[in-house]
Formats: C-alpha cells, structure tokens, sequence
C-alpha cells in the first residue's frame, strides 16, 4: 500500500517540494510521532479515503468538470494524515483539521471529498454533516459542489434524495446540511463532520461562539472531525486567529494539543510575497490549479 505521508515528507527534505516552515515542521511531527509510537499509521485507513475520493468525487467547476478528481501527492498526504493516523485503539486522532493556503488551491473540492468520504464510506451510522458560515450563500459553497458530485456519480446518486432543506441518505441514516450562524439553535445538533468555510472572514465573537457550540456537540461521537478552510483575512480577534495561535504554539512544541491537525501552507518571509519562489510555499497546487504565468 501507498504511504503518500512519508512520500510528501521525503520530497519536502530533498527538495523536490517547497513548502514553508509550519508544513516541515508538521510532516516532522507526524513521521516522528509514528516512529515514537505516540500514534500509529493505518495504511488500509489511509488508501481508503484516498481511492475513494478519486473514485467518486468529481470537479463541479471550470474545465474539468465533471471529471473525477485526481489528487495531487500532497492532498493525498493530507487525507492520509486525517484518516490515516490512529490512536491505540484505532480511534482517529486528530478531530480539528485547520486548512491555510492561498487562494484557487482546490479547498472547496478537497472539503467536498472529504465530507463525501464522511457521509458514504465512513462508517458511521447518522454521520450529520454541516456546512458552517456565517450567511446562507457562504453555506452554499461546499453544499453544492458536494451534491453537483453525488449527481454525477450514479451509485451515489440513487441511495442519496435531495430534500428542500437538506441532502438525506436513508441507508445510513444521514443528514448533510447548511447551516448559517445561529449559535443558540446549534445546541441540539450531533455531528460527525462540520465544515467551516472561509473561516477569516467570520465576524469575532459570533464566530468564535458558533465555533464553540459546533465543537462541543461532538462529545457523542467517537471519532468526530472539524475542518476548517481559509485563506487569509481581515477580522482580528476571531476564531481565524484563535487557531493560528494554537497551530503556531502546537507545531514550536509550546502546547499540549493533541487533536489539532494544522495544515498551514503560507510564506515564510511576507516581504518576499511578490517572488514566486517564495509564494509558492502559500500555493500548493501551483501549476495544477493555478498557473505561475497567472500568479
């Protein structure tokens, strides 16, 4: 079997791939963890998401759609990561997956086969899904590229039906739904995925309280995951900065974070933000997604 983790990791050291100093230090963390045994790699868990999302995820905008989509080595690292690495009792380890990159990099589409892979394959009997944003367009975003694919993929498509509010599939039990800020009415909820879109431009404390809520209502759950994706942005003193501080602390070795899983694709030196060389550590698919002529 594939381990596309200590692959990246192998590209990243010898140079093949430029990447900044947080993803060093986290595919650094992660090889050494599993050589430690402080957690373990499950390869069988970890090629099973990646077959999948290749098998029956597809692309719902420009050129490539509606192709299946093909993963580039590092989102295969990064979906091996969430899915692959395990506690002793098999349990997943990491529950909060922080997603930083620049812009056009594909996080819509690789949040989209990650909630696929939750709702279909994963095991999980009532596996609610939620996509979380402020307003109800934000929402939208990862719901439809999420249901575009399910359409086009026939043996999706027939155990899944389209309701007026939300996506249902009965055989599991399943719910996948938009859910616009509305804290108090998130109490209730008991979900197995939540994905939280553009999380620098959620507003501070609404936010950082919705955020909160959605991670608290995990505690039934044995294995639950929030993924957060994002470019950067403008709102101080928000949830956007609460996880990059805990990231930050996390991957210099300052804190005890366990479960946080921070993917931070950014510039070392902002200085240089105009030198390809140094922007593409913020571009991971730099010259797949998006040309260096156009950046």
């Amino acid at each position: 079997m594939n381990n596309y983790i200590l692959e990246y990791y192998q590209k990243i050291n010898d140079g093949s791939i430029i990447t900044g100093q947080w993803i060093r230090k986290l595919y650094a963390y992660i090889v050494e963890g599993i050589e430690k045994k402080d957690f373990y790699l499950d390869l069988k868990k970890a090629n099973k998401a990646v077959k999948f999302i290749e098998a029956f995820c597809h692309h719902s905008k420009g050129k490539l759609a509606p192709e299946l989509v093909k993963l580039e080595l590092w989102q295969k690292a990064l979906v091996s990561v969430i899915f692959g690495i395990v506690n002793e009792d098999g349990v997943r380890q990491f529950r909060e997956v922080f997603i930083l990159m620049g812009r056009k990099q594909g996080k819509t589409i690789l949040a989209s086969g990650i909630m696929q892979y939750i709702v279909y394959a994963d095991g999980e009997q009532g596996a609610d899904t939620y996509c979380l944003a402020p307003k109800v367009d934000q929402t939208e975003l990862v719901f439809n590229d999420f249901y575009f694919s399910v359409e086009h993929e026939p043996e999706l498509k027939e155990i899944t039906k389209k309701r007026k509010y939300d996506i249902y599939i009965p055989a599991s039990n399943t719910v996948v739904k938009r859910l616009p800020f509305s804290a108090k009415k998130s109490d209730g909820f008991d979900p197995q995925l939540t994905v939280c879109d553009e999380i620098a431009s959620w507003p501070g404390a609404s936010g950082l309280k919705q955020y909160e809520v959605m991670t608290s209502a995990t505690g039934a759950r044995s294995q639950p995951l929030i993924v957060s994706i994002t470019t950067a942005g403008y709102e101080n003193e928000g949830i956007f900065d609460e996880l990059f501080k805990r990231s930050t602390r996390f991957l210099m070795g300052d804190s005890k974070e366990k479960q946080l899983l921070p993917f931070l694709y950014m510039c070392d030196d902002v200085e240089k933000w105009n030198d390809i060389n140094e922007l593409q550590k913020s571009l991971p698919n730099l010259g797949v997604s998006v040309s260096v002529d156009y950046m």
